[in-house]
C-alpha cells in the first residue's frame, strides 16, 4: 500500500498477530483481530501497528523459520469467516475455543494441527466445486509462488515432515503443477485454497486499518531457511554451501552460525531481482511500511562454510578478496600462503592425541606434509566433524583451538583475513616487517571492501525501495560499517534505535544518547521481540540512573518501575526526534494497575540463543474486548501521546 508520508511525528504499537486474543480467536491471534486493535489505536492516536512475520512456519513457533517467503500461515485464518464454513461446525469450534482459552501461552503446535484438521474437513466437503473453481486456478496463475509452495507442502506431508534434502525429489516446475491443478488435483488444490482465503482475510483486515487512517507495518526477514519451498524450487538463487551467521563479539567469543543459506546475488541480478520484487509486491498487498530485518545483509553477510558450526571461520561476502596472484605480488610464495592460511600442527601435538582418541580417528583428522614432522588438517575436516567425532570436552576444545588458528581464510572466492588473525601461531616465525606488511594488507582489504559494500548495499536497497510505495525501515542494530548509515540516509530509509542500546560506544562508559538527539530518519522502539520489556529491563539492569538522565530528568532514577515511573520513561522516549516511535503494547500496559502483570518476565516474546516453549508463545493475558473498551486506559495513553502528536514535520 502507498505510504502517504509524515506530516507529524508519529507513534505506533508493536505486537505479534499471534499474541492477540479476542472472543472469536481460536487459541491464537488471527488476521481478523487486527481491526479491533486498530480501532483502539485510532482512538488513542497511535497511527502504526507493527507485527512480526506471518509466513507459514509449519509447527515451528518462531516466525523467522519460514517454509516460504510468500505463503501465509494457516494458523491466522478465522474459520467461521470462510465462505465454505459449515455452520454445523460452530458448536465444535466453540468447545475448542473455550478449551484453548485456558492456556496462558499459545500452544502453537496444537493450534496448528487443530486448524489444519478443520481446514481439511471443510475443503473435503467442498472439494468438487473448489477443484473446478476458475477463481482459484486464475489466482494460482497470477501468484506462481503458490505452485512451488503447494508442491513443497504436499511432498513434506508425504515424507512425514522430513527436510526436502532427504526426499531426492526435484521441483518439477510450474507448468507441471499448473497442469495438475487444471486436472483437478485435490491435494494441491487444498494448499492453493488455504492461501487464497488467507490472502482474502488479511487484505480485508489491512483495508479496514487503512480506512481508519492507520498504517500496518510488516516484517521481512532477509534470510530463508534451507528447508523451504523457495530454496527447494529455486536453489540457483542461493549459495547452499555457505551459511549465514555473525562474527565473534563481546557476547559470544565463537560468533553465531544461523544455518541459513546465503543469496546468490549474481543469479538474482541476472533475473532482474524478480524473486525479491515479487516478494515485495506481495507484502504490498497488506502493508504500508515494512521492517527490513538485518539490513546489513544487503551490504555484506558473514558467510560460513557448510562444514563449520560456529561463527569463527567466517568471512564477509561479498568483499575484496585477495587472489593467490595478489598475495604472490605482495612478495609471498605458495609455501608462505599455505603457512598463513592452514593451521600447521607439530608432530608432538598430533602424537599427544594418540591414546586419548582412537588411532583411526587421529589418521582421519591429519595429513603429514611430506617427510616433515608437521601436519595439516585434512581438507574435509571442519568444526562439525570434530564435534561429531570427539566426545571428550578437553580434547575436542584443543582440536577446535588448533583448527581455528590461522591468519588467512581460503574461500571459494579468494583469501580473506581470519577473525582471530592477530593470535595466529603462524605469525610467530615472521619477521617484524612481514607482520607489518600483513597488517597493511588487512587494512587495504577493509578499505576496498567498504567501497564495495556501499555500492552493493545501495544497489540492492534501491531495488527494494523503488519496487513499491511502502515505507522501508531498516533494522541496523549492532556494529555496522560507516557506509550503512550513509546509504540509508541517501535513500531515505529509516534506521532503528532501541534506547537502552543507543549509546556512544566510542566514549568511556558508553553514555546513552538522549532520544532527542536521534536522527529524524529513524524508528525509535521502546523494546522489541528479542528484548525484555522496559519494565523488566529497568528492574534488572544497573544503569537506569544514566538512562534517566538521558531522558532529561535530574537526580537518581526511581528504583521501582511503578506507574509514575512508566509514564515519565515513556514520555521521555516519545520526545525522540525520530519520525516514528514504536511502543511494545506490553510497555503501555505498565501504565495501568488493571493490565500490569505480576511478573514482567511473562511479557517477553523471545530470548535469543535459547530454546524454550516460552519463546514466541506470548499472548495477551486478557481479551482485546476488555482493554480496548477501557475508557480510563484510553485516556491515559492518549494523554501520554498528546504532545508528540501535535509536533508537525517541517
Amino acid at each position: 500500500m502507498q505510504f502517504s508520508g509524515f506530516s507529524r511525528y508519529e507513534s505506533g504499537v508493536i505486537l505479534p498477530v499471534s499474541a492477540l486474543r479476542s472472543e472469536k480467536s481460536l487459541g491464537i491471534g488471527e488476521f481478523a483481530d487486527l481491526p479491533l486493535l486498530g480501532s483502539w489505536c485510532s482512538e488513542v492516536d497511535l497511527r502504526f501497528i507493527q507485527i512480526l512475520p506471518v509466513n507459514d512456519t509449519g509447527t515451528e513457533s518462531s516466525p523467522y523459520s519460514a517454509l516460504s517467503a510468500f505463503a501465509l500461515h494457516p494458523v491466522y485464518l478465522r474459520l467461521e469467516d470462510l465462505p465454505e464454513f459449515d455452520p454445523s461446525m460452530r458448536s465444535v469450534l466453540e468447545k475448542e475455543r473455550k478449551r484453548l482459552s485456558g492456556f496462558h501461552r499459545i500452544p502453537f503446535a496444537q493450534v496448528v494441527q487443530l486448524k489444519e484438521q478443520f481446514l481439511s474437513q471443510i475443503f473435503t466437503s467442498h472439494q468438487k466445486e473448489l477443484c473446478s473453481s476458475n477463481e482459484l486456478v486464475s489466482w494460482a496463475h497470477s501468484n506462481p509462488w503458490v505452485l512451488s509452495y503447494a508442491a513443497f507442502r504436499l511432498e513434506k506431508r508425504r515424507h512425514q515432515g522430513k527436510a526436502w534434502t532427504e526426499w531426492n525429489i526435484s521441483y518439477p516446475g510450474d507448468e507441471v503443477i499448473l497442469h495438475k491443478l487444471h486436472e483437478g488435483d485435490g491435494e494441491l488444490f487444498f494448499y492453493v485454497w488455504v492461501q487464497k482465503r488467507l490472502e482474502d482475510q488479511f487484505v480485508q483486515a489491512a483495508h479496514k486499518l487503512d480506512r481508519m487512517g492507520l498504517c500496518l507495518k510488516g516484517d521481512l526477514p532477509i534470510l530463508m531457511g534451507d528447508d523451504s519451498a523457495d530454496v527447494w524450487a529455486f536453489s540457483h538463487l542461493f549459495h547452499r554451501t555457505l551459511r549465514a551467521g555473525a562474527p565473534p563479539d563481546m557476547f559470544s567469543r565463537t560468533g553465531q552460525n544461523w544455518g541459513f543459506p546465503i543469496y546468490n546475488w549474481e543469479a538474482l541480478e541476472a533475473e532482474g531481482y524478480r524473486w525479491w520484487k515479487e516478494r515485495l509486491r506481495r507484502a504490498d498487498l497488506f502493508y504500508h511500511a515494512f521492517r527490513i530485518d538485518h539490513v546489513l545483509g544487503f551490504f555484506r553477510i558473514w558467510a560460513l562454510p557448510e562444514k563449520e558450526s560456529s561463527g569463527v571461520l567466517g568471512f564477509y561476502f561479498p568483499s575484496s578478496f585477495f587472489s593467490k596472484e595478489d598475495l604472490i605480488g605482495e612478495g609471498m610464495d605458495w609455501g608462505r600462503i599455505r603457512w598463513l592460511s592452514e593451521p600447521h600442527i607439530r608432530g608432538e601435538e598430533v602424537r599427544s592425541f594418540v591414546g586419548k582418541i582412537s588411532p583411526g580417528l587421529v589418521d582421519s583428522l591429519f595429513q603429514q606434509i611430506g617427510n616433515e614432522d608437521l601436519f595439516l588438517f585434512k581438507p574435509e575436516i571442519g568444526e562439525r566433524y570434530i564435534e561429531r567425532h570427539i566426545s571428550a570436552g578437553e580434547i575436542r576444545d584443543k582440536l577446535l583451538e588448533l583448527y581455528r588458528n590461522r591468519f588467512f581464510l581460503e574461500t571459494p572466492y579468494g583469501y580473506a583475513p581470519a577473525w582471530y588473525r592477530d593470535s595466529a601461531r603462524a605469525l610467530g616465525v615472521l619477521r617484524a616487517e612481514e607482520r607489518e606488511k600483513l597488517q597493511s594488507l588487512v587494512a587495504k582489504y577493509y578499505r576496498s571492501s567498504e567501497v564495495l559494500w556501499e555500492q552493493v548495499g545501495e544497489k540492492l536497497l534501491r531495488v527494494l525501495k523503488e519496487t513499491t510505495g511502502m515505507l522501508p525501515c531498516a533494522e541496523d542494530l549492532g556494529v555496522v560499517p560507516d557506509c550503512v548509515p550513509k546509504v540509508l540516509g541517501r535513500l531515505g530509509v529509516l534506521g532503528l534505535r532501541i534506547p537502552r542500546w543507543t549509546r556512544r560506544y566510542k566514549e568511556a562508559g558508553y553514555p546513552f544518547i538522549p532520544p532527542k538527539e536521534y536522527p529524524r530518519l529513524s524508528v525509535c522502539a521502546t523494546s522489541v521481540h528479542d528484548t525484555s520489556t522496559l519494565r523488566q529491563w529497568w528492574e534488572e539492569e544497573p544503569d537506569r540512573d544514566a538512562f534517566w538522565k538521558s531522558l532529561g530528568y535530574t537526580g537518581s532514577a526511581p528504583v521501582s518501575y511503578n506507574i509514575s515511573t512508566a509514564e515519565k520513561v515513556l514520555y521521555g522516549i516519545l520526545e525522540s526526534s525520530s519520525l516514528l516511535v514504536m511502543v511494545q503494547l506490553q510497555d503501555l500496559f505498565a501504565l495501568s494497575r488493571t493490565y500490569r502483570v505480576k511478573d514482567p518476565t511473562e511479557e517477553r516474546i523471545n530470548i535469543p540463543g535459547t530454546v524454550s516453549d516460552r519463546n514466541w508463545t506470548y499472548r495477551l493475558p486478557f481479551l482485546l474486548e476488555e482493554f480496548t473498551t477501557d475508557t480510563a486506559f484510553k485516556e491515559k495513553v492518549r494523554g501520554l501521546l498528546k504532545d508528540r502528536s501535535s509536533r508537525t514535520v517541517q
